[in-house]
Protein backbone atom coordinates (compact mmCIF):
# COMPACT_ATOMS: atom_id res chain seq x y z
CA UNK A 1 0.00 0.00 0.00
CA UNK A 2 1.51 3.04 -0.91
CA UNK A 3 1.49 5.87 1.72
CA UNK A 4 -1.07 8.65 0.83
CA UNK A 5 1.63 11.49 0.57
CA UNK A 6 3.02 9.23 -1.72
CA UNK A 7 0.54 9.23 -4.20
CA UNK A 8 1.03 12.39 -6.34
CA UNK A 9 4.37 10.97 -7.01
CA UNK A 10 2.43 7.78 -8.72
CA UNK A 11 0.62 10.31 -10.78
CA UNK A 12 3.49 12.04 -11.57
CA UNK A 13 5.03 9.10 -12.80
CA UNK A 14 1.84 8.28 -14.40
CA UNK A 15 1.56 11.02 -16.56
CA UNK A 16 4.93 11.45 -17.46
CA UNK A 17 4.82 7.68 -18.52
CA UNK A 18 2.07 8.89 -21.65
CA UNK A 19 4.14 12.02 -22.60
CA UNK A 20 7.46 9.77 -23.57
CA UNK A 21 9.37 11.30 -26.85
CA UNK A 22 8.50 9.15 -29.74
CA UNK A 23 10.09 5.92 -30.58
CA UNK A 24 12.21 5.54 -33.87
CA UNK A 25 9.84 4.25 -36.51
CA UNK A 26 9.60 5.20 -40.03
CA UNK A 27 6.41 6.78 -41.77
CA UNK A 28 4.67 5.96 -44.90
CA UNK A 29 2.18 8.83 -46.50
CA UNK A 30 -0.63 6.52 -47.75
CA UNK A 31 -3.23 8.42 -49.86
CA UNK A 32 -6.49 6.69 -49.98
CA UNK A 33 -8.75 7.33 -53.10
CA UNK A 34 -7.68 10.47 -54.01
CA UNK A 35 -9.82 11.59 -51.04
CA UNK A 36 -7.06 11.94 -47.88
CA UNK A 37 -3.54 10.77 -47.27
CA UNK A 38 -2.58 9.66 -43.77
CA UNK A 39 0.83 8.89 -42.76
CA UNK A 40 0.83 5.87 -41.40
CA UNK A 41 4.12 3.46 -39.25
CA UNK A 42 5.98 1.12 -42.01
CA UNK A 43 5.23 -1.81 -39.81
CA UNK A 44 1.76 -1.65 -40.52
CA UNK A 45 0.52 -3.59 -43.53
CA UNK A 46 -2.79 -3.36 -45.38
CA UNK A 47 -5.92 -5.41 -44.31
CA UNK A 48 -8.67 -6.77 -46.50
CA UNK A 49 -10.91 -8.04 -44.58
CA UNK A 50 -11.37 -6.01 -41.04
CA UNK A 51 -14.52 -3.76 -42.25
CA UNK A 52 -17.00 -3.73 -45.04
CA UNK A 53 -17.34 -0.06 -45.54
CA UNK A 54 -13.25 0.68 -44.68
CA UNK A 55 -11.18 2.10 -47.33
CA UNK A 56 -8.19 2.35 -45.69
CA UNK A 57 -7.23 -1.16 -43.53
CA UNK A 58 -4.01 -1.91 -42.02
CA UNK A 59 -2.78 -3.78 -38.71
CA UNK A 60 -0.21 -5.51 -37.16
CA UNK A 61 -0.35 -8.62 -35.52
CA UNK A 62 2.67 -8.48 -34.04
CA UNK A 63 2.35 -4.91 -32.27
CA UNK A 64 -1.13 -5.41 -31.67
CA UNK A 65 -2.53 -2.10 -33.39
CA UNK A 66 -5.33 -1.90 -35.86
CA UNK A 67 -6.32 1.35 -38.61
CA UNK A 68 -9.36 1.89 -40.50
CA UNK A 69 -10.72 5.01 -42.22
CA UNK A 70 -13.85 5.75 -43.66
CA UNK A 71 -15.19 8.10 -45.64
CA UNK A 72 -18.80 9.32 -46.53
CA UNK A 73 -19.32 11.66 -49.36
CA UNK A 74 -22.40 14.35 -47.52
CA UNK A 75 -24.12 14.38 -51.41
CA UNK A 76 -24.48 10.46 -50.35
CA UNK A 77 -26.26 11.43 -46.65
CA UNK A 78 -29.46 12.95 -48.45
CA UNK A 79 -30.71 16.49 -48.78
CA UNK A 80 -31.86 17.18 -44.77
CA UNK A 81 -28.59 15.46 -43.73
CA UNK A 82 -26.00 16.88 -45.91
CA UNK A 83 -27.48 20.77 -45.04
CA UNK A 84 -27.50 19.93 -40.78
CA UNK A 85 -25.37 17.19 -40.02
CA UNK A 86 -22.77 19.09 -37.91
CA UNK A 87 -19.30 17.45 -36.75
CA UNK A 88 -20.53 16.87 -33.25
CA UNK A 89 -24.07 14.56 -34.75
CA UNK A 90 -21.55 12.78 -37.00
CA UNK A 91 -19.03 12.15 -34.45
CA UNK A 92 -21.80 10.98 -31.99
CA UNK A 93 -22.92 8.40 -34.53
CA UNK A 94 -19.43 7.39 -34.94
CA UNK A 95 -18.61 7.09 -31.56
CA UNK A 96 -22.26 4.99 -30.72
CA UNK A 97 -21.40 2.30 -33.27
CA UNK A 98 -17.64 1.66 -32.80
CA UNK A 99 -18.33 1.14 -29.31
CA UNK A 100 -21.76 -0.48 -29.46
CA UNK A 101 -20.12 -4.09 -29.11
CA UNK A 102 -18.63 -3.30 -26.05
CA UNK A 103 -20.21 -4.31 -22.55
CA UNK A 104 -18.38 -1.21 -21.12
CA UNK A 105 -16.76 1.92 -22.19
CA UNK A 106 -15.50 5.21 -21.52
CA UNK A 107 -13.94 8.01 -22.54
CA UNK A 108 -11.23 9.14 -21.35
CA UNK A 109 -10.42 12.49 -23.48
CA UNK A 110 -11.90 14.41 -26.34
CA UNK A 111 -10.56 17.22 -27.73
CA UNK A 112 -11.31 19.34 -30.62
CA UNK A 113 -9.43 21.32 -33.16
CA UNK A 114 -9.27 23.03 -36.42
CA UNK A 115 -6.51 21.64 -39.04
CA UNK A 116 -3.68 23.54 -40.46
CA UNK A 117 -5.73 23.06 -43.47
CA UNK A 118 -8.99 24.63 -42.09
CA UNK A 119 -10.71 21.18 -41.68
CA UNK A 120 -12.34 20.90 -38.31
CA UNK A 121 -11.80 17.34 -36.81
CA UNK A 122 -12.87 16.24 -33.48
CA UNK A 123 -10.61 13.26 -31.50
CA UNK A 124 -12.12 10.76 -28.71
CA UNK A 125 -9.85 8.67 -26.49
CA UNK A 126 -11.54 5.62 -24.78
CA UNK A 127 -10.91 2.87 -22.59
CA UNK A 128 -13.67 -0.55 -23.77
CA UNK A 129 -14.45 -4.16 -22.58
CA UNK A 130 -15.87 -6.60 -23.90
CA UNK A 131 -16.72 -10.43 -23.05
CA UNK A 132 -16.27 -10.42 -26.83
CA UNK A 133 -12.31 -9.75 -26.50
CA UNK A 134 -12.28 -12.21 -23.34
CA UNK A 135 -12.55 -9.43 -21.22
CA UNK A 136 -9.02 -7.57 -22.21
CA UNK A 137 -9.32 -4.37 -22.17
CA UNK A 138 -8.55 -2.01 -25.17
CA UNK A 139 -7.94 1.47 -26.12
CA UNK A 140 -10.17 3.24 -28.65
CA UNK A 141 -9.15 6.77 -30.93
CA UNK A 142 -11.88 7.95 -32.85
CA UNK A 143 -10.85 10.64 -34.88
CA UNK A 144 -13.76 12.48 -37.25
CA UNK A 145 -12.69 15.05 -39.99
CA UNK A 146 -15.00 17.16 -41.70
CA UNK A 147 -13.96 18.65 -44.87
CA UNK A 148 -16.64 20.73 -47.57
CA UNK A 149 -17.86 17.61 -49.09
CA UNK A 150 -16.92 14.80 -46.50
CA UNK A 151 -16.98 13.56 -43.07
CA UNK A 152 -14.20 11.15 -42.26
CA UNK A 153 -13.03 8.76 -39.62
CA UNK A 154 -10.31 7.65 -38.59
CA UNK A 155 -10.55 4.18 -36.01
CA UNK A 156 -7.31 3.32 -34.27
CA UNK A 157 -7.67 0.47 -31.60
CA UNK A 158 -5.27 -1.34 -29.83
CA UNK A 159 -4.68 -3.62 -26.41
CA UNK A 160 -4.95 -0.89 -23.51
CA UNK A 161 -1.83 -1.60 -21.99
CA UNK A 162 -0.08 -0.56 -24.83
CA UNK A 163 -1.55 3.05 -25.09
CA UNK A 164 0.97 5.12 -23.12
CA UNK A 165 3.37 3.47 -25.46
CA UNK A 166 1.83 4.06 -28.75
CA UNK A 167 0.19 7.57 -27.39
CA UNK A 168 3.39 9.45 -30.12
CA UNK A 169 2.57 7.38 -32.98
CA UNK A 170 -1.68 7.96 -32.68
CA UNK A 171 -0.97 11.82 -32.48
CA UNK A 172 1.30 11.88 -35.59
CA UNK A 173 -1.48 10.07 -37.09
CA UNK A 174 -4.50 11.49 -36.40
CA UNK A 175 -3.12 15.09 -37.66
CA UNK A 176 -1.17 13.86 -41.02
CA UNK A 177 -4.72 13.19 -41.94
CA UNK A 178 -5.20 15.45 -45.39
CA UNK A 179 -8.06 16.02 -47.72
CA UNK A 180 -7.33 15.97 -51.12
CA UNK A 181 -10.43 18.29 -52.46
CA UNK A 182 -9.80 21.31 -54.39
CA UNK A 183 -12.15 23.15 -52.87
CA UNK A 184 -12.13 23.38 -49.07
Amino acid sequence: MIPYRYTWLVCLLACVSCSQSDPQISWEKTQVDNLYTVDLPSNLQPGYEMHDYASLQYYSLEDQIYVLGIEDAKENLGDIKRKRLKLKAYFNFVEKNVLQPMDSSERESQQIYTSKDGYSLRVGDYYANSRKFDWNPLFYRISVYESVDYFLQLVVWMPYDKHCEYMPILDTMTHSVRFLEAKR
